[in-house]
C-alpha cells in the first residue's frame, strides 16, 4: 500500500479549510467570525493563517460567496479503498441527524458497498471515553484536588487552548476523543485477530472540520470525511443509500454514546450530574461563549485565582449536531429529536455497572492523550505605531475611533495592531474607504466642471478670435478718420461741440479696441515659457505696481511669504499678469480702504498663492460665473469681463487651478495652485 496518513506529520498535510481566492469579495465576514483572527488579508484576499487556525469551520458557514472551502478527502479515501488493503469506517454518532429518512442499517450497507471491510459506530468509542471521564471526575472530587478539568473531545476547543490559551494545556482532560478511542479499538481488534496482519486503514465520517486536523496529529485515523463528502463518495461509487441492502453495524455496539452529539451528551453518558445548583460542573457551547470562558480561565490561572467549577464540558458548536459540515435542512431541535429517536429504537443496557463487562476486553487499551502548547508569540505593538496607523484612516483622536467592526475586528485599535503585524490592510476600514470615495467623487465632479468650463472657453475663444479679427479693421479705420477730424476741428473756433463729439468717438473706439485686444488675449493660448522664477519677488513687484491704484494710500498690505518657496519654474510674464490682475481687482474692491493679504507656501510638487481683501466679497450667485467670459461686476467702461478668464487660462496652461471664495470674516479670497514640472528647481 502507498504512503499512509499515519506516516506523515501535520505540517505535511494542508489545513481542513482553505480559501478559493477568485470568490473572495472583500466582505471580511471570515475575519469577523473567526474566533482566533486566523485570517491574513493581502490585496483584499482573505487567506488562512495555519499557525492560528483551529479548523472550527465557522468561516465556511459565514462566507456567503463560498470563498472558504472544506478541503475534500474523497479522492484520498477512494485511493485507500482501491488498494485492496482492509479499510474500516467510523461513523460519528451525529449521523442520524445528517441522513434523515435513511435507516441506519441501510446506511451501514451503503458504507459496506463502498468497499469498507468494517463499519463501526463511534458511539462505542464515546462510551469508552465517558467511562474514562467518569473515573477522572470521581477521583478529582474524592481527592479534594483544587484543580479543574477541561473536556477534550472537541478538537476545536483543544486547538484553541493549545494556540491561544497555552496556560490551560495542563488542565485539558488527558483522554482521547471518541474518534481516537474507536480507532484504537478497531486497530487493536485487527491485531488481536491476526498478530501478523497489518492494521487496517481507518476513515472517520462526521460533521466536524477540525477532525481532519486531529486525525493528522494523532495518526490513528488515515482520512476524515464530512457527511457531505460521504454523499460525494456514494455518488462517486454509484451507490444509493436508500436502496442498499440493510446490514448491522459491526460490533462492539455502543451503550449510550449516541447521545454525545447533543448538549451535555458527555456528562449524560458518563453519568456525571450537571445540576446547575448542586454540581461543580459547567456545560458551555458555542464559539463566543467558549472562547470567553477560556480567556477568563486563562486569566484566573495566570493570577492564581481559585476556580470553583471542577469540570468544564466545552463544545465549539452547539453540540456536534450543529457542526459546520452537518448536512440537511433541519433545525437544531429537529436534529436532536432524530438522535433521541435513534436511541429509543435500540435500547441497550444503560447502567454503567452493566456496561463494565461489555467493555472489559478493551479496558487494557491506552486511552490517554497528551497535549502540547503551540502558541504563536506576538510581541507588543508600540503605541506610537498604533496611533500612526490609526491616523492614516483619519482617526487622530480617540473619539474618531468608530469601532464599527466593518473590517471584521472588534475595534479600530485591534485592526491597527493587525495592520502592524501584516495580517490586515488599511483599506479594510469602511468609513475610510467611504471618505476616500466621497473625496474622489468630489474631485471628479470638480475636474468635470473644469473640463466643461475649459471646453466652453475654448469654443468661445475660437468664436471670439474670429469676431475680434473682423472688428479690428473697421475699428482701425474709424480711429484713423476720427483722429483726422479731430485735427481739422482743433483749429476752428466754431467747432467746439463737433470736437467733443469726435473726441467721444475716439474714446469709445479706443475702448472697443481694448476690448478686442482682451478678446484676442483670451482666445490666444500662448506657449508657456517656463524659467526659474522667484515667486515671492514676483508678488512683491505686483504689489508695488498696484499701489498706483491706491491713490489715497488707504490699503494696508499684509505679507506672509514662505521663505522656503525658492525658485519655481513658471512663465514669469504670464504669472505676473495673473498676480497683477487679481491684486488690482482686490484694491478696486476696497475704495474706502482696507487690508490686502498676500501669502505663499510650498507643498509637495506644487506651490500656492492666496490673495485676500476685506472688501464686500463676492455675491454667492456670482461665484460660479467669475471665470466666464464677459462677466463683470464693474460699471460700464470699467471692465471687459475678460481679466479673470485670461488668468484662468494662464493657470490652466501651467497645470494648476484657481478658485475664488468668500472669507468668513468678510471679503474675497483667491487661491492659485500651480503644479511644478519634474525639472522643478
Amino acid at each position: 500500500m502507498g504512503e499512509r496518513t499515519s506516516d506523515r506529520t501535520a505540517r505535511e498535510r494542508p489545513l481542513g479549510v482553505y480559501t478559493e481566492g477568485e470568490h473572495c469579495k472583500k466582505c471580511y465576514s471570515c475575519v469577523r467570525i473567526c474566533p482566533t483572527k486566523a485570517i491574513v488579508v493581502h490585496s483584499g484576499e482573505a487567506n488562512i493563517i495555519p499557525e492560528k487556525c483551529i479548523s472550527c469551520g465557522y468561516c465556511v458557514g459565514g462566507c456567503s460567496q463560498g470563498a472558504k472551502k472544506i478541503r475534500s478527502s474523497v479522492a484520498e479515501v477512494v485511493a485507500l479503498l482501491e488498494t485492496g488493503h482492509p479499510c474500516s469506517v467510523l461513523l460519528a454518532p451525529s449521523f442520524p441527524a445528517a441522513f434523515p429518512g435513511i435507516d441506519a442499517p441501510r446506511l451501514a450497507g451503503a458504507l459496506a458497498a463502498c468497499g469498507f471491510a468494517g463499519v463501526y459506530e463511534v458511539a462505542y468509542g464515546a462510551d469508552l471515553v465517558s467511562d474514562e471521564y467518569s473515573r477522572l471526575y470521581r477521583r478529582l472530587v474524592a481527592s479534594g484536588d483544587q484543580r479543574f478539568v477541561i473536556s477534550s473531545p472537541c478538537p476545536a476547543v483543544v486547538s484553541y487552548v493549545e494556540k491561544i490559551c497555552p496556560e490551560l494545556v495542563p488542565y485539558l482532560a488527558p483522554i482521547k476523543s471518541p474518534m481516537e478511542a474507536m480507532a484504537t479499538v478497531v486497530r487493536a481488534r485487527a491485531v488481536g485477530a491476526d498478530a501478523h496482519a497489518a492494521p487496517p486503514a481507518v476513515v472517520f465520517v462526521g460533521p466536524c472540520v477540525a477532525k481532519k486536523d486531529e486525525a493528522v496529529r494523532s495518526s490513528l485515523v488515515d482520512e476524515v470525511l464530512t457527511f457531505q463528502e460521504l454523499r460525494e463518495l456514494f455518488e462517486a461509487r454509484g451507490i444509493d443509500p436508500e436502496r442498499q441492502e440493510a446490514r448491522p453495524f459491526d460490533p462492539p455496539r455502543p451503550r449510550d454514546g449516541e447521545i454525545y452529539p447533543v448538549t451535555g451528551g458527555l456528562l449524560k453518558s458518563a453519568a456525571i450530574d450537571a445540576d446547575l445548583l448542586e454540581s461543580p460542573v459547567a456545560v458551555v457551547e458555542g464559539s463566543t461563549r467558549v472562547t470567553e470562558l477560556l480567556q477568563s480561565l486563562n486569566e484566573s490561572v495566570r493570577a492564581g485565582r481559585y476556580v470553583e467549577t471542577r469540570l468544564f464540558d466545552l463544545l465549539f458548536c452547539e453540540g456536534c449536531i450543529a457542526g459546520p459540515a452537518i448536512t440537511g435542512e433541519l433545525d437544531l431541535q429537529g436534529r436532536k429529536k432524530l438522535i433521541v429517536d435513534y436511541m429509543k429504537d435500540r435500547p441497550p443496557a444503560r447502567d454503567i455497572r452493566e456496561w463494565a463487562p461489555v467493555s472489559r476486553e478493551h479496558r487494557g487499551l491506552d486511552f490517554s492523550k497528551a497535549f502540547h502548547a503551540e502558541p504563536s508569540l506576538e510581541v507588543p505593538v508600540p503605541e506610537e505605531d498604533i496611533r500612526r496607523i490609526l491616523a492614516v484612516t483619519g482617526k487622530v483622536r480617540p473619539e474618531h475611533e468608530l469601532n464599527c467592526r466593518a473590517c471584521g475586528y472588534g475595534s479600530c485599535r485591534e485592526k491597527a495592531v493587525a495592520v502592524y503585524r501584516g495580517i490586515a490592510e488599511v483599506e479594510m476600514c469602511l468609513p475610510y474607504l467611504i471618505t476616500k470615495l466621497e473625496t474622489a467623487i468630489s474631485d471628479l465632479k470638480e475636474n468635470q466642471s473644469r473640463l466643461i468650463h475649459a471646453e466652453k472657453l475654448a469654443s468661445m475663444g475660437q468664436m471670439a478670435a474670429g469676431i475680434a479679427h473682423e472688428l479690428n479693421n473697421p475699428l482701425g479705420v474709424i480711429l484713423m478718420y476720427a483722429n483726422i477730424l479731430k485735427e481739422d476741428l482743433a483749429g476752428r473756433s466754431d467747432s467746439e461741440r463737433q470736437l467733443d463729439d469726435v473726441e467721444r468717438i475716439v474714446r469709445e473706439s479706443e475702448r472697443s479696441r481694448s476690448i478686442v485686444r482682451g478678446i484676442l488675449n483670451f482666445a490666444r493660448e500662448e506657449k508657456v515659457d517656463r524659467e526659474p522664477t522667484d515667486i515671492n519677488a514676483l508678488l512683491s513687484e505686483s504689489i508695488e505696481a498696484a499701489r498706483a491704484f491706491d491713490t489715497a494710500g488707504q490699503i494696508r498690505v499684509e505679507l506672509d511669504l514662505d521663505d522656503a518657496l525658492g525658485l519655481c519654474r513658471v512663465d514669469r510674464r504670464q504669472m505676473r499678469q495673473v498676480f497683477d490682475n487679481i491684486i488690482k481687482n482686490a484694491i478696486e474692491a476696497m475704495p474706502g480702504g482696507g487690508s490686502l493679504a498676500v501669502e505663499s507656501r510650498r507643498d509637495v510638487g506644487q506651490f500656492t498663492v492666496a490673495i485676500s481683501d476685506t472688501g464686500p466679497g463676492i455675491p454667492e450667485e456670482n461665484l460660479s460665473k467669475l471665470f466666464s467670459p464677459f462677466f463683470t461686476t464693474k460699471p460700464v467702461g470699467k471692465g471687459t469681463g475678460l481679466g479673470l478668464v485670461v488668468c484662468y487660462g494662464i493657470v490652466k496652461m501651467h497645470g494648476g487651478s484657481i478658485k475664488a471664495e468668500n472669507r468668513p470674516g468678510g471679503g474675497a479670497r483667491f487661491e492659485i495652485t500651480v503644479q511644478e514640472p519634474q525639472e522643478a528647481v
